[in-house]
């Protein structure tokens, strides 16, 4: 492969080579070199953080913005209601004073209402930064924090769309349930896979090497670029030992 050339893709014309397209390019070479046992030839990444594991191995391979979404309610359904007396005096007091206890009536149901939405477990966004992949597992850094999830602290994993990672595992706060949405979901996914599930139902459907993309690719793609098109062995081989 001729290298990430990000400048060149993007300035071909008619193709519109954008920065989802350029992850999913790291993704499949990822790929490509785990399967071929080439590991040593993706480059990594520096990061201003500690890596667990020895250098090169845990090299950091990728990074992305990313939004984490957690499945949870935003409150426990109660609310405060407003039961204050209000009461208008001369002409047109009556009026006033219903008009009043109208309001407060509707501002009391919007406030249950809400409180009932907020009580109702789904998924909703916690947090989002920058998400830096590497072989063991990865790191989510957050305006406020760096959270570290190895692979073998995740028990359950699926891609629920293109783009989107789900996840079970267990945290210092106990057992969560994620999506993880970024570029480079379907290269979680498919380390998470390799290391935990290797028979899992997506890892063969290539959820890592979309249709669209590669008809991208190729249009963009020069001589000595990865022909992933015509490489069988994205999908056809077992995996290696020791992943």
């Amino acid at each position: 492969m001729s290298g990430f050339d990000w400048a060149y893709r993007s300035s071909v014309p008619g193709v519109g080579w954008t920065p989802r397209d350029e992850s999913l390019l790291r993704t499949a070479f990822a790929v490509h070199c785990i399967l071929t046992d080439h590991f040593d030839e993706v480059p990594g990444i520096p990061v201003p953080f500690a890596v667990p594991g020895h250098f090169p191995q845990n090299r950091v391979i990728a990074t992305a913005p990313f939004t984490l979404y957690s499945f949870q309610a935003a409150g426990d359904g109660s609310y405060v209601h407003d039961n204050g007396f209000f009461f208008a005096t001369g002409e047109y007091g009556l009026a006033l004073t219903a008009g009043v206890g109208l309001a407060r009536a509707i501002g009391n149901s919007q406030r249950r209402n809400a409180a009932q939405a907020d009580a109702t477990r789904m998924w909703r966004p916690l947090d989002q930064g920058r998400i830096f992949i590497n072989i063991d597992g990865f790191h989510l850094l957050t305006a406020g924090d760096l959270v570290t999830w190895d692979w073998q602290s995740i028990d359950l994993g699926q891609m629920v769309q293109r783009g989107q990672f789900a996840m079970v595992g267990n945290s210092e706060q106990g057992r969560v349930s994620y999506v993880i949405e970024s570029d480079l979901a379907e290269l979680v996914f498919f380390l998470w896979a390799a290391h935990r599930q290797p028979q899992h139902p997506q890892l063969y459907q290539r959820v890592w090497l979309l249709p669209e993309w590669l008809n991208k690719y190729d249009a963009v793609r020069r001589p000595d670029d990865i022909d992933y098109w015509n490489q069988s062995v994205l999908g056809d081989r077992a995996l290696p030992p020791g992943l």
